[in-house]
């Protein structure tokens, strides 16, 4: 008999279909509409871009009815429910205001922006317009973390001992990543490591860590180490300068689970007893929505937030938001990165 639960998967039928809006129209702006082509029935109304002629050839591209070169005028539109925000971070206050002050639910790509500060008001301004507001972090949306999930909860895992993580792309060639306000590689990157780790152990209490920066002082690769009120410890790898498998564990007093790699995307789970060279059982995705893709499953997690009347994700709640923006300025402060 399994000891893997079945996982909870985010549906389209679930929901009814909002009117969406983008701002933005670069890469993750691209990933999304991508997907929500392919593997929805979300309705994508029109794009925005203040870049001239991106959102008419991007409106073209993915057969999206509209577009704007103001994403004031796109805010302002009665047709539209739901605003996803795939700009740059520098500019996710700016925009993300825009679209709630215009009465518009708001997706919003992580990091929802570089500032603890920032993030807040995003936050208290959507509560202020009862809209929902959701940092895109769309890893805790995927079948397999949702399976993570139930094994703490049940107590299959026994007490969360150590959590170990990597995220090495080599992504020098990337600029955005090494201009001031593009994201940074540790926020950008490794929010994604923090928000594994902080999901299961909650903030860290001490953090130690070191890294190598770019000639312009952008961390380019860090090592960071954790310890948490439990005593359970976490350390991951993050580099912008390097490549290799994005592997994750958590290793509980009970059992142990590894994702597949890349393990931030739609993958697989293994559980492990605590058995030298235990196989295990594994469970492997079978919905044919490799890499970002599976952006999808956060797009149908908060249609349904929506027809539920919710104002935050119950998966990824504000406060959850808010402590991994936080620890990634702490790590990258520890390394001397420079944000601004």
């Amino acid at each position: 008999m399994s000891k893997l639960p079945k996982p909870h998967i985010f549906k389209p039928e679930d929901s009814k279909p909002l009117r969406w809006g983008i701002f933005g129209a670069g890469w993750i702006s691209d990933c999304m509409a991508r997907t929500a082509k392919i593997n929805s029935n979300q309705k994508f109304i029109a794009v925005a871009s203040r870049t001239p002629g991106k959102a008419e050839e991007f409106a073209k591209k993915w057969e999206i009815p509209s577009f704007h070169n103001s994403y004031e005028d796109l805010a302002s539109r009665e047709d539209i429910d739901a605003i996803y925000i795939g700009t740059l971070p520098s500019d996710r206050l700016e925009v993300a205001l825009i679209a709630i002050n215009a009465g518009k639910h708001v997706l919003i790509e992580k990091p929802i922006t570089m500032d603890v500060s920032e993030a807040e008001q995003i936050y208290a301004a959507a509560k202020a317009k009862n809209v929902l507001a959701v940092e895109a972090m769309w890893t805790r949306f995927l079948p397999q973390m949702d399976m993570a999930r139930q094994l703490m909860n049940e107590g299959t895992l026994g007490e969360i001992d150590l959590i170990i993580s990597n995220f090495c792309q080599a992504n020098l060639g990337v600029p955005r990543l090494y201009t001031i306000g593009g994201g940074n590689p540790i926020i950008d990157m490794g929010i994604y490591p923090i928000a594994l780790s902080q999901q299961f152990l909650g903030e860290p209490d001490e953090i130690h860590a070191f890294g190598k920066l770019h000639p312009n002082q952008i961390d380019e690769e860090t090592h960071a180490f954790m310890t948490f009120k439990s005593g359970a410890r976490s350390n991951f790898v993050l580099s912008a300068r390097t490549a290799l498998p994005h592997w994750a564990g958590i290793s509980g007093t009970k059992a142990t689970i590894t994702f597949g790699t890349p393990w931030f995307t739609p993958s697989s789970i293994t559980l492990h007893s605590t058995a030298f060279e235990d196989p295990g059982e594994t469970w492997v995705d079978p919905l044919g929505m490799p890499m970002h893709l599976g952006l999808i499953h956060q797009v149908h997690a908060f249609a349904q937030y929506v027809e539920q009347g919710l104002k935050e994700a119950p998966l990824y709640t504000h406060k959850e938001s808010l402590a991994n923006i936080g620890t990634a300025l702490k790590i990258g402060n520890l390394i001397g990165t420079r944000f601004k």
